[in-house]
């Protein structure tokens, strides 16, 4: 087996950094839970029986599984499956997906800054994992 093409570095580097912003930001979202709970609940009148819902956890979950099944799809794509690179694929366009549409709700500035900055990194690291290259590689060696 050759060596592995730059792009596939490159998208193995950034799907790492995605992992640990990931966990810097649910971090965030714990801690600035009130802050978040103010920008994203409808008004609140006196006479509403209606309680907020408690996002920290479904982030948190959605964080885990999401980090959780893009570590274990690194190695195989590092390793030429083409499946694991489109599942990888997926994942950062789901990211794009869900960080224009968070954008939309008017989060605090905190976080405005950090999802643009996440939408930038995963559609640069779609770029990469889409980069013929990649493509080659994972061709290559799941037809071997």
């Amino acid at each position: 087996m050759g060596k592995r093409p730059a792009s596939v570095d490159f998208a193995t580097w950034l799907l790492w950094f995605e992992v640990a912003a990931g966990l810097v930001v649910s971090v965030l979202v714990v801690a600035f839970r009130d802050d978040l709970q103010d920008a994203w609940s409808p008004g609140r009148s006196g006479d509403s029986t209606v309680q907020p819902l408690d996002f920290v956890p479904v982030i948190l979950v959605l964080y885990g599984v999401i980090a959780i099944t893009t570590l274990t799809l690194i190695p195989l794509m590092r390793a030429g499956h083409n499946w694991a690179r489109h599942a990888l694929s997926l994942i950062s366009i789901g990211i794009v997906v869900a960080a224009v549409a968070t954008v939309r709700t008017t989060p605090p500035a905190l976080f405005r800054g950090l999802i643009i900055t996440a939408a930038v990194v995963s559609a640069v690291t779609l770029v990469f994992l889409l980069h013929p290259d990649s493509r080659r590689h994972c061709r290559v060696l799941d037809e071997a």
